[in-house]
């Protein structure tokens, strides 16, 4: 077995927006993340004289902190490994792949992006779209917060042909690009840094939303959005998926099956106007 490239996360707290330089990624950086008022700056080796520099004397106060942490524990506390899943094997890119000939083979580089495999959404989000694909051609598809491009590939491996992936932070579409290239899938999907509620309208088969419980429901609000005959809703916790299905209830959306792993939940709808 390869040994996974990233053991220590270096990252940096900077209040406000950094110009980065185009040598950055030669100093084991591995992307910027935006959040509120403040950016994180991941490195896979120590940086912090590095990252001084870079805000110089005047702006020195801007440094915030440096947090260490082990990789496996910002991907849900478990090392990554090949994963099979619901017909799917996930392999991270160091790994020697080794599917079973009915598998659909996805490489990963997970990075810091959401999106490894091993969450509860990410798991039964594939399994809801396995379920869909053998029952169902969608060739389009429309990934709102697509984080590492996972569930997009998926999709891609079950059939899809055209997918656009969008996603508010600049390093997910970094890491999803990458992970397209991985799979060859470059092609077939088009990824777009943007608020995920700007492209309810696009008109695809398929929707996949796997993200917060407050975007969720601001997609709800929208009637442009229920132009499409397939939708799979995930990132719900306890009390929100009741919640979620009352507001669904409401519109022309048919829940088909829900999914739950105690914590998370995951929906598969049906827009019952669609024809």
């Amino acid at each position: 077995m390869a040994e996974c490239p990233y053991q220590k996360l270096f990252i940096y707290e900077i209040e406000g927006e950094l110009i980065l330089p185009p040598d950055l990624a030669d100093r084991k950086f591995l992307g910027c993340w935006r959040e509120g008022d403040c950016s994180y700056l991941f490195f896979t080796l120590k940086r912090e004289r590095e990252v001084k520099a870079l805000l110089g004397e005047e702006q020195i106060q801007r440094y915030l902190s440096e947090t260490i942490i082990d990789y496996k524990d910002w991907e849900a506390g478990q090392p990554l490994t090949p994963i099979r899943l619901a017909g799917f094997y996930l392999c991270p890119f160091w790994e020697e792949p080794h599917p079973q000939p009915e598998e659909q083979l996805i490489r990963l580089d997970p990075g810091v992006a959401f999106g490894s495999g091993f969450h509860p959404t990410t798991q039964m989000c594939l399994r809801l779209i396995s379920r869909l694909y053998h029952t169902t051609t969608l060739p389009t598809v429309l990934d709102l917060g697509t984080g590492t491009g996972i569930l997009s590939l998926a999709c891609l491996a079950m059939g899809a042909k055209r997918i656009l992936a969008v996603d508010n932070h600049t390093l997910a579409i970094a890491t999803a690009q990458k992970n397209a290239v991985y799979n060859r899938a470059e092609n077939h999907i088009t990824f777009v840094c943007g608020d995920v509620l700007d492209y309810l309208a696009t008109p695809a088969d398929l929707v996949l939303a796997n993200i917060f419980f407050s975007v969720l429901s601001s997609m709800l609000d929208q009637e442009v959005f229920f132009n499409k005959p397939w939708y799979i809703f995930s990132g719900l916790i306890g009390t929100e998926v009741n919640k979620f299905i009352t507001r669904m209830q409401r519109l022309p959306l048919e829940v088909v099956q829900v999914l739950d792993d105690n914590l998370w939940f995951a929906i598969l709808a049906r827009n019952t106007a669609s024809t």
